[in-house]
């Protein structure tokens, strides 16, 4: 069967991906039912025709990623770094992932380093969020990601991470503290960014405040 990428190798380090053969952009002219499934699947996660288009988002309607909608991440260059496949039908495994490590910079591409970074789980949650997010691909950061933070002095970061890893917000959170980069908290009740949708999703980056020492501590003590 196809395979999600390919093992080409520029050196030991570097492994070539490509996205599935079988994939198709979700702007082409194909009127096939699959597509229209997999359109009505993003737009009622508020996706529009301008964020299927940015993020060069796909589907398959064969192959090992049949009924997945796929969306690549790019590096800073253009090279697609990464891609998640969702299905976009009920049942079965929601994401089908390449088998390589998650050490990259989900959508590198679209990122100013020199703006508020924001960080978060998951590729819908980045693209609902729209503005320099950064999909985390789980909930915590890894080490290229942290690497190219400090490299290019990044000095204020957005956390906003689900409910259930507020342990591991406050783990970067103090990570950042002690790399002198200040940080808000976005705390997310019961939803995701993807869920809450564009509009709220960007009132809660607005009205989030910058946690100082005080607030982490009682964070830790409290678990709020």
């Amino acid at each position: 069967g196809s395979t999600y990428y390919t093992s080409e190798k520029k050196n030991k380090k570097d492994i070539v991906l490509n996205l599935p053969k079988e994939a198709k952009p979700l702007y082409d002219e194909n009127e096939s039912v699959q597509k229209l499934h997999a359109l009505k699947f993003l737009y009622e996660r508020g996706l529009t025709d301008e964020d299927i288009l940015r993020y060069n988002l796909h589907y398959c309607l064969s192959g090992m990623y049949q009924n997945r909608i796929i969306i690549p991440s790019y590096d800073s260059d253009g090279v697609l770094n990464y891609c998640v496949g969702r299905d976009f039908y009920k049942g079965g495994m929601k994401y089908k992932n390449p088998p390589i490590p998650k050490d990259i910079i989900g959508f590198d591409l679209y990122i100013d380093w020199n703006q508020p970074i924001v960080l978060c789980e998951g590729v819908f949650d980045a693209i609902a969020i729209k503005n320099n997010s950064i999909p985390l691909f789980g909930k915590t950061i890894l080490p290229k990601l942290y690497e190219k933070i400090i490299k290019n002095r990044v000095k204020h970061i957005i956390i906003s991470l689900d409910e259930d890893a507020f342990d591991d917000s406050l783990k970067m959170i103090k990570k950042f503290f002690n790399s002198g980069i200040s940080v808000n908290f976005v705390k997310l009740t019961e939803t995701d960014p993807s869920e809450l949708g564009y509009i709220k999703m960007i009132d809660k980056l607005d009205t989030s405040t910058e946690v100082n020492f005080k607030e982490l501590m009682r964070m830790k003590i409290y678990g709020k």
